[in-house]
């Protein structure tokens, strides 16, 4: 799922905390992707802030003042992952207090330059081998069509009619006609019978 300048996969958690594969992933962007990185923890889970040199892919776009942010959330089945960029902090613990994170200040580069940045794919990678399982399937979204107005059809020229209309908008004639019984056994006839189809009596 995609929000803002942001991307979230949930995990089914399994054994491994939030802590875990924080802490994992932030060893793993330190030693295998020569980033600088500081982690934190915050209410239900834990913070990773990296940057990389100006050679990095996304720096070209965002500049070295920006930082690849992922914050792991721990659910009581689930670990949620979200990816995206905000603003680098030189002290993310005192910063963090009481902060939100993830709001959009470098949104409109910053979607771009996560969607092309492999780095993305490499840290959602990482997560999903530490953890031996895949995203969960988001749960599909069924849009509800509203009812459509019920027409009541002319018996006499076959035009539509709003639902409690009593004479025809085309004809003019009544549309509301009344109900034809056999007069041997007062059986509900369509109209057009000669025989009823009930007690097989003349129908005058």
């Amino acid at each position: 799922m995609e929000l803002d300048n942001r991307i979230t996969k949930t995990y089914p958690r399994g054994t491994e905390s939030a802590q875990n594969a924080a802490y994992a992933l932030a060893e793993f962007l330190d030693v295998k992707k020569d980033m600088i990185t500081q982690t934190m923890r915050v209410r239900n889970g834990y913070l990773i802030q990296c940057r990389g040199d100006a050679a990095a892919e996304w720096t070209k776009y965002l500049g070295m003042d920006a930082a690849l942010c992922v914050e792991f959330i721990q659910n009581a089945d689930t670990l949620e992952v979200t990816v995206g960029f905000e603003r680098w902090m030189e002290k993310l613990g005192l910063a963090a207090a009481g902060a939100i994170f993830f709001h959009p200040l470098i949104l409109t580069a910053g979607i771009g330059a996560l969607r092309s940045a492999t780095l993305t794919q490499d840290i959602f990678s990482f997560i999903e081998d530490f953890l031996g399982a895949s995203p969960v399937a988001e749960e599909p979204v069924f849009e509800r069509t509203a009812p459509q107005p019920v027409k009541k059809i002319c018996p006499h020229c076959g035009a539509e009619n709003r639902e409690d209309a009593l004479f025809c908008k085309a004809c003019g004639n009544k549309i509301e006609i009344e109900e034809k019984h056999c007069p041997h056994c007062d059986a509900l006839l369509e109209g057009d019978e000669v025989f009823c189809p009930i007690c097989g009596g003349k129908i005058e």
